[in-house]
């Protein structure tokens, strides 16, 4: 296992309908090296009503240096006015793995 790494990982909610897109483009793009899609039943307050919804959970693999363009071309394709993007450090992984991330996002592979 690599010690702290420069590898992070975004979840990000989308609706449904518009996860495929989404996901495709920002690997296209290099700005992710993998997404995985989860099924996801979400409960929240929204302009004072609580709102239970489906939704995808997209768990977004990236380097850091790729973030902010990541965040935004989520925040140019995602249809929610305020979308959650939360970013998480990686602090150990597979080595392997880790690199391999760094090269689908570098351009380098």
């Amino acid at each position: 296992m690599s010690a702290v790494t420069d590898v992070i990982v975004i979840f990000c909610t989308v609706p449904p309908k518009e996860s495929p897109g989404l996901v495709r483009m920002l690997v296209e793009e290099r700005l992710a090296a993998c997404v995985n899609t989860v099924s996801v039943r979400s409960c929240y307050r929204w302009n004072g009503e609580v709102r239970d919804e489906e939704e995808h959970l997209l768990v977004l693999k990236t380097t850091q240096d790729r973030k902010d363009e990541l965040i935004v071309a989520i925040k140019a394709d995602h249809p929610y006015l305020v979308p959650e993007i939360i970013a998480l450090p990686v602090l150990a992984g597979y080595l392997p793995y880790l690199e391999w991330v760094r090269r689908e996002t570098t351009g380098d592979a």
